[in-house]
């Protein structure tokens, strides 16, 4: 909250929608574990495999807080994107 304006209130609501999809993501992630990324589906007669929906909820939910965080920006470079601005490469190694 030290990084917004709290007299704002869409970016506090950002925030506070931030935090409820942490919350919901977390909670799915205590579901999903290695045993139940697939799910055993009985439908009559059939039976068959499917990957667990709580998965691709998960999915989605990131998508939501990544998106969320960079209009916040708050969004932090990929990983090894620094360290190759420090490696000192130019573009004429590539040739």
């Amino acid at each position: 909250m030290e990084q917004i304006d709290v007299s704002n209130p869409v970016q506090v609501e950002k925030v506070e929608r931030y935090c409820t999809l942490a919350n919901v993501y977390y909670s799915l992630e205590k579901k999903v574990n290695s045993k139940n990324i697939l799910t055993e589906i009985k439908n009559g007669s059939q039976k068959y495999i499917k990957t667990n929906p709580a998965v691709s909820e998960m999915a989605k939910i990131n998508a939501q807080m990544i998106n969320l965080s960079k209009d916040m920006g708050l969004s932090a470079p990929p990983p090894g994107v620094k360290a190759l601005a420090e490696a000192g490469y130019k573009e004429s190694d590539l040739i």
